[in-house]
Order: C-alpha cells, then sequence, then structure tokens
C-alpha cells in the first residue's frame, strides 16, 4: 500500500517476514518489552544501530523523555539524513515520530508498529505527539514516515489489554465508513487477518488524505475520543486507551440518539459490534467523582477543542459529524450516567 499526504510518500509493507534495513546511517527507538521479546529480530534487520530503549508508558510520553533522546541523538552524531526508525506500538511510535520531526527541522523516519492499534492506527497518517503536564497528546507535530513496516507475528504476544485497544479502533473504523469492514467484523472469530488490517487502514488512509492537518474530515476519526481523553486523565492513564475509547464510542452514540441524530435501529447496530467483542460499556464508579470534579478543566484543555467544544457524534449509521457544544457538562453528564 502507498500513499501521498502533502509532499511525503508513506510506504506500507505488510508481511510475515521483516525486511533488512539497509542505510548508510540509523538509529533505532524501541519498546523496551519489544526489545526483551524479539531481540534476534530486531537485530536481524538492522547492521548494529544504536538502540534508544524507551520505557513505553504514558507518563513517560513527555519532554523530559524527549530531551534524553535528543541527547542520544547528539551522541550518536544523527542528522537530517540519518533514518530514525521507531519499534513499538503507539506510544512508542508517537515519541519517535515526534522526536525525529523536530530534531534538526526533520531527520527521516520510518515505523515498524508491533502492536494492533499501532498497525491500523497509530503509525499511520503522520501525527506525532507528546503528552504534557497531563493533557494527553498536548505537543505535537504531523510528519508522516516514509515506510510503515507491518509484521504481523509480533501479534502473537500482545497482551490481552493492547489487543482490545486495537480491535476498539478497529472496529470504530468500521463504523465511520463503509468499505465491508463493518460486516467482516461481524462476522470474524476475534482474529486478526491480512483482510482486517488493510481495510481498516485503508478508512483512516482516505481520511488523512483530505485532510493531513486534522481541521475538518480528519476529525471523524476522533470518534469517542473526547470522552476517552477525559476518562483517560482522571484514571492518569490507568484505563487504557481501548476500553476508554471504547466507552467513548457508546456515550457518542447514546448522545446522538438523545438529540435524535441516530434512530433506535442505528444505535443497536453500533450497540451490537461493541458488545460483540465484549468492551466496557461505563466508566469505573471510583472514577465517576473524578470526572465530576477535573472533567470539565480536561476538555477544555483538549488539543482539538477550539471556543466551542467539538464531539463527534452519529448522523445515522456509518454517518459521521462534528458536533459543537456550548457547554462541557453536556460532556461529564453523559460520562457519569
Amino acid at each position: 500500500m502507498r500513499y501521498k499526504l502533502q509532499n511525503t510518500t508513506t510506504e506500507i509493507l505488510i508481511s510475515e517476514k521483516l525486511p533488512t534495513l539497509a542505510n548508510k546511517k540509523m538509529v533505532l527507538i524501541v519498546d523496551e518489552h519489544i526489545e526483551e521479546l524479539y531481540k534476534d529480530v530486531i537485530n536481524g534487520i538492522t547492521e548494529d544501530s544504536p538502540q534508544y530503549i524507551f520505557t513505553a508508558k504514558e507518563k513517560f510520553k513527555t519532554i523530559d523523555e524527549i530531551i534524553k533522546i535528543y541527547s542520544f541523538f547528539i551522541k550518536n552524531n544523527v542528522n537530517r539524513e540519518t533514518v530514525v526508525v521507531g519499534i513499538g506500538g503507539g506510544i512508542t511510535t508517537d515519541i519517535a515520530s515526534f522526536a525525529a520531526s523536530t530534531f534538526k527541522r526533520g531527520c527521516k523516519l520510518q515505523l515498524i508498529p508491533t502492536t494492533f492499534l499501532g498497525m491500523i492506527d497509530a503509525s499511520i497518517g503522520g501525527k506525532t505527539a507528546i503528552n504534557f503536564e497531563g493533557v494527553k497528546n498536548a505537543i505535537g507535530t504531523f510528519y508522516p514516515a516514509e515506510k510503515v513496516f507491518v509484521y504481523p507475528p509480533f501479534l502473537k504476544t500482545l497482551a490481552e489489554d493492547d489487543l482490545r485497544s486495537g480491535w476498539t479502533e478497529c472496529l470504530k473504523a468500521s463504523l465511520i465508513k463503509d468499505n465491508g469492514l463493518y460486516e467482516l467484523l461481524l462476522e470474524s472469530k476475534k482474529i486478526i487477518t491480512k483482510e482486517i488490517i488493510q481495510k481498516a487502514i485503508a478508512i483512516k488512509i482516505g481520511l488523512c488524505k483530505k485532510d493531513l492537518y486534522d481541521s475538518g474530515e480528519r476529525r471523524k476519526l476522533n470518534l469517542g475520543h473526547t470522552f476517552a481523553h477525559v476518562l483517560e486523565s482522571v484514571s492518569n492513564y490507568q484505563v487504557n486507551h481501548g476500553d476508554a475509547v471504547a466507552i467513548g464510542i457508546r456515550k457518542a452514540a447514546e448522545c446522538s440518539r438523545s438529540k435524535r441524530m441516530l434512530n433506535e435501529i442505528d444505535f443497536l447496530k453500533i450497540i451490537k459490534l461493541l458488545d460483540r467483542y465484549d468492551l466496557p460499556k461505563n466508566i469505573p464508579d471510583e472514577l465517576k467523582k473524578r470526572v465530576n470534579e477535573i472533567g470539565n478543566e480536561v476538555i477544555i484543555q483538549d488539543k482539538k477543542a477550539g471556543e466551542k467544544v467539538r464531539i463527534v457524534l452519529f448522523n445515522g449509521f456509518q454517518d459521521i459529524v462534528l458536533h459543537k457544544v456550548d457547554a462541557t457538562n453536556e460532556i461529564i453528564d453523559l460520562l457519569v450516567s
């Protein structure tokens, strides 16, 4: 698969075998867990390239960690012709891409996502980000990778939480646009196939090509995410991204139904898919007080908020619209209901 965003062409290679990456100058930013599990695989695709081992947790996706990566770049004489390779899940590819995009005004970038979510979402479309003062993805750039290598064998050792996060993003894509993915997911026995990966990627690429800088069409990909960012933030990221987005999609559907933008039949089609994959329905009771206390502040700080808060709602089945709300209380009330 190949697509172009602005002046950058990204090539996506889906294969059961990783190629040997040959380049005069290359450095790796590798998820610590992946380095432990797949040391031989990683060593086999590069020629003794320097590696920065990163502990892939949201609490480390920060400016402090970026400074450490910059120091690693300086130590290894990274320049604009150096290829920075990010190997890991979405947290790792986010921070690796941000570092590559900002160091010396931009290095070459290649990504090897190791999670389901990373393969179909985080590594696609050119968004980079780090968290700042508790706000998720508050600082970032748009910087598409030159190549993305999708290697499905990584999924064999994926933790259940990470797997669920990937399924959530995959389901989200199927609810945004019709390309046969929704039906495929209903019929699936929860087995990740190349066809599922390709269709999910295709939906994201289609929206990103129209809107690289996330000012219009691309925002449809944020379905469920305004709700999710509140839940992730108030839980200090103890609620994983997939569960938070699943709850957010359900709340978006409920909100759309209450506004009579979504009829009952289409509402049930959405819920049917979420239930088919046993995704959570509501936020944990112990977090509801926290949502009420600081949820408004989190929403206001959301990077996509302007004068009014924009949330993504359904205007029908696989018909997504951006909807502005005057008061954040409406979002908070839905989350704690």
